[in-house]
């Protein structure tokens, strides 16, 4: 990898931590040159504008997250699917736990950039999208092997996934232990509806 490159990389990792921190506003060029120890004029030969490195980042955080929900989705495909939804939760939690890109994509989600909301809005939703699907064939299997309650796939899978990402934005304010500690008593509650026990 050459010289260009290991500076490029170097200013991503530190706009991913400024933009974490301050948001696409309060990040301001002069700034990610000097935590990245170049001049400003040598930040703009890499990137052209604030907007650029921004864009850049978002889309390699979409990518990277969108390979790693699929990838959980299909790991343990050979336990009960409740174990299969265990599974799934606990690596999604610790995915995002103290994970500088997640704590970038839900500023900037929330507090988004004026021009560049619809984008990352529209990014955003594909995403959830393309992982709902994924846990919506998930239930229909559990429901199809009989493990399941015979009710709308779809809704198990919306429900599991807002338990998940609602329990995921509470994690700032509260230790891992707790997180997960808090997500298996939902997960619990959760269970008795999907499998119809009393």
């Amino acid at each position: 990898m050459g010289q260009g490159n290991i500076t490029k990389e170097r200013i991503l990792q530190e706009a991913l931590h400024i933009f974490a921190q301050q948001g696409y506003e309060g990040a301001r060029m002069d700034k990610i040159a000097s935590e990245v120890g170049i001049t400003k004029a040598s930040l703009y030969f890499h990137f052209k504008s604030k907007e650029e490195i921004f864009l850049e980042l978002f889309q390699t955080i979409v990518q990277k997250y969108a390979v790693k929900m699929k990838s959980i989705v299909e790991n343990d495909i050979n336990l009960s699917i409740m174990e299969h939804l265990k599974a799934i939760y606990r690596e999604y939690l610790e995915y995002n736990w103290d994970n500088a890109e997640m704590d970038f994509w839900n500023r900037i989600y929330y507090v988004a950039p004026s021009g560049l909301r619809e984008e990352i809005i529209f990014q955003t939703s594909e995403s959830k999208n393309v992982f709902l699907r994924d846990l919506t064939q998930l239930m229909e299997e559990g429901i199809t092997r009989g493990e399941l309650r015979p009710i709308n796939a779809s809704y198990m899978a919306t429900t599991f996934y807002y338990v998940l990402t609602c329990i995921d934005l509470s994690s700032g304010l509260m230790t891992q232990e707790q997180a997960l500690e808090d997500m298996e008593h939902c997960f619990e509650i959760m269970c008795i509806g999907m499998k119809g026990e009393i």
